[in-house]
């Protein structure tokens, strides 16, 4: 393989990583904080409005988080 396009391969790998670590991370983050709102007492109509996501992934969220503190 030539190095320029190899060079370009694994710039562009380590781009996509980089990206995907990050969107990961945004993602956790984001759940933490509809989960702690939910906690304080917030309607999940309201958070769902605010987030523009669907009542279905707010609801998969609460049921993957109960999931992870019974399995702990």
């Amino acid at each position: 393989m030539e190095k320029d396009r190899q060079q370009r391969l694994r710039r562009l790998a380590a781009a996509y990583k980089r990206r995907t670590e990050a969107a990961e991370a945004a993602h956790d983050e984001l759940v933490a904080e509809v989960l702690a709102a939910l906690d304080d007492g917030e309607q999940q109509v309201d958070i769902v409005r605010e987030i523009g996501f669907t009542r279905e992934w707010v609801r998969r969220k609460v049921v993957d988080a109960r999931k992870r503190s019974s399995d702990s």
